[in-house]
């Protein structure tokens, strides 16, 4: 092969390599566009907003996917921890607890566990209540 048949090949090459990277970029931008994370700004907890529970008034908008209607307090480090750990404040904090929907709320690692816990109980109350008839 000579230079000239050389040179024309690597060429080609470089031009289907970047004609494939060009290609991904697209691609990938493309997919940013279809799962961009809704902007949701943070909401500074103002006092005059805290409810006589400790907790600030609901806005009714999930922290995580924005949906609005229905929402459930959601407790950033869990009351169990803080009482294990003795931070008994941390309970009642306005600044410890976000407010999310059912759905995003059931995905937390608490509400996974005390499902787990529950199911495992009921299993054992059927156990132990077969045992016995």
């Amino acid at each position: 092969m000579r230079f000239h048949d050389r040179l024309l090949a690597a060429a080609a090459l470089t031009m289907a390599t970047t004609s494939i990277i060009n290609g991904i970029i697209q691609t990938a931008r493309e997919i940013e566009k279809i799962y961009e994370i809704p902007n949701i700004q943070a909401r500074l907890i103002d006092s005059k907003t805290v409810t006589k529970t400790g907790y600030p008034n609901k806005q009714s908008e999930c922290r995580i996917c924005g949906k609005t209607g229905y929402t459930e307090w959601h407790h950033i480090i869990s009351r169990g921890h803080a009482k294990k750990t003795n931070q008994l404040d941390l309970i009642e904090n306005p600044g410890n607890v976000v407010e999310l929907c059912k759905e995003c709320h059931d995905q937390t690692t608490a509400s996974k566990s005390r499902y787990l816990l529950e199911k495992k109980q009921k299993k054992w109350n059927k156990r132990f209540w077969n045992s016995y008839q």
